[in-house]
């Protein structure tokens, strides 16, 4: 009686549902409250002064410090968050295991170091909310997972390492991104533009995965059963709109139907986009005039330059905002073959 009073008790206690996203290793500083510690540092030398940040393994416009007058600005963008081991072996190696963020189906892993600056990586699809999300997990040791393979949120992938470009065993580290696909139609739009470049990565590539930020949506699902990541990308502040025309290949509408508030229309002619400051697409609204090419509607004003709050999609002087050439890539990207 005593054993089923307390297997009782023991359900009771435990969590109804699984969090929505899990931690990929066994580093969960954050949720004391100690960045220092789960951050993995990079190394800085910035007027002469040279420093290891954490801060730098964090996500946003973290790196590439410049003066401009009294401030620092940093103009390199860290899409997504880099962990810093727990276990390493007497050499320093890192022995931390790797795991899936939450249940999905491998779709890509990349077993040649040297094929991209994330070294080995693995990318997995999760169905959240009834919408493809990614999950991509760079500079690994090992892989030990295939693609096509079903995977259970917390079931070992990798092992850590410090494969990629500028990496060494000291600051070995799991890059973590959580991103949402800009088009499938990728391979179209990759050989208009960098044709003389095989793509060794298919719709997978870098170029075609947007990353939020990891650590906020870690946190939140780890304190809040309820978590809604379609709500929490809808409240992310926007940064700027496009218009751009309607496409048959606009996987972010088809994909993401919560990006449209009211629905997609029957037959829409073109759509108003609004991004974040880091590129992620938040929402659309169908438009009443189909734009002959992607036009630029609005973007909030900074201290900065454009180029510096936009990823480099937008320039010009204060009040004179235009799109640059990549820019223009970039929503031809996000619309597809016409």
């Amino acid at each position: 009686m005593t054993s089923y009073l307390f297997l009782i008790l023991l359900a009771s206690s435990a969590p109804l549902c699984a969090a929505l996203f899990d931690w990929p290793t066994d580093n969960k500083a954050l949720l004391e409250d100690r960045p220092q510690d789960f951050y993995m540092y990079v190394d800085r030398n910035f007027e002469g002064v040279e420093t290891k940040p954490w801060e730098g393994g964090s996500y946003g416009y973290v790196r590439g410090p410049q003066r401009v007058g009294e401030s620092i600005i940093y103009n390199s963008l860290h899409e997504g968050i880099d962990i810093s081991p727990l276990y390493r072996d007497a050499s320093g190696n890192p022995l931390d295991n790797v795991k899936s963020c939450a249940d999905g189906i491998v779709v890509h892993t990349s077993h040649q170091a040297g094929a991209s600056n994330y070294g080995r990586y693995v990318v997995i699809r999760h169905l959240v909310e009834e919408s493809q999300i990614y999950t991509l997990y760079a500079h690994l040791n090992s892989i030990s997972v295939k693609c096509d393979q079903r995977i259970a949120q917390g079931e070992i992938i990798g092992q850590m390492g410090f494969t990629g470009a500028g990496i060494n065993r000291e600051r070995a580290h799991l890059h973590l991104e959580i991103a949402v696909l800009l088009n499938e139609d990728f391979a179209a739009w990759y050989q208009r533009y960098f044709s003389g470049f095989p793509n060794k990565h298919g719709i997978y590539h870098g170029y075609n995965l947007v990353g939020m930020e990891p650590a906020a949506i870690l946190l939140a699902s780890a304190k809040n059963p309820a978590f809604s990541l379609r709500d929490h990308i809808r409240s992310q502040e926007v940064a700027y709109q496009v218009t751009i025309p309607d496409s048959p290949n606009l996987s972010i509408i088809r994909n993401y139907p919560w990006i449209v508030p009211d629905g997609e229309p029957a037959s829409p002619r073109g759509w108003t986009v609004s991004f974040t400051q880091f590129g992620v697409p938040v929402k659309a609204v169908a438009a009443a005039q189909p734009p002959i090419e992607p036009r630029l509607e609005w973007v909030k004003q900074t201290p900065y330059a454009y180029h510096a709050a936009t990823r480099g999609i937008i320039t010009g002087s204060k009040g004179s905002p235009r799109l640059t050439d990549s820019g223009r890539r970039f929503l031809e990207l996000i619309q597809g073959t016409p």
